[in-house]
């Protein structure tokens, strides 16, 4: 059997896995590839009883090309997956990773320490650590008579 031909699907998982591809082929980041950050990045947020967790995918991106921003209500992360270089490149049979500049706005649902904020990355995720800012509930007011 010649391998360059085509061959029919006769499975659901090939089906599946073509209609994954054509839907990463029509995405945006390709539909619209002249926005500056088209790169999309799967981010999980998480509340507990201290902080806020955003924890992000970013695997192949090199820590230094990542940047974090935190403010009171919102924390941007933005980086860039570089593709890679390859001597005498002659012809791509596949060509699935994304590459490319992106930026994420996440808000936050409260108020943080932005000076406390801490982030590591470790084996392609990003893990971002927020403590919430103590606000008290309620503030005694003095009265003064006259």
């Amino acid at each position: 059997m010649d391998p360059f031909k085509k061959q029919r699907l006769n499975t659901f998982d090939e089906i599946e896995r073509e209609f994954g591809r054509m839907l990463r082929n029509m995405s945006t980041h390709r539909m619209f590839p002249y926005l500056k950050e088209n790169l999309a990045t799967a981010t999980d947020v998480y509340e507990t009883v201290d902080d806020f967790v955003i924890y992000m995918e970013v695997p192949g991106i090199d820590p230094d090309k990542l940047a974090v921003l935190v403010n009171h209500a919102q924390v941007i992360v933005s980086g860039e997956r570089l593709r890679p270089k390859f001597e005498h490149t002659t012809c791509i049979h596949q060509l699935e990773v994304e590459y490319g500049k992106f930026k994420r706005t996440i808000p936050l649902a409260g108020p943080v320490d932005a000076e406390a904020a801490s982030s590591t990355c470790k084996n392609g995720f990003l893990l971002i650590r927020l403590p919430k800012k103590k606000v008290p509930s309620q503030i005694r007011v003095a009265i003064k008579g006259e």
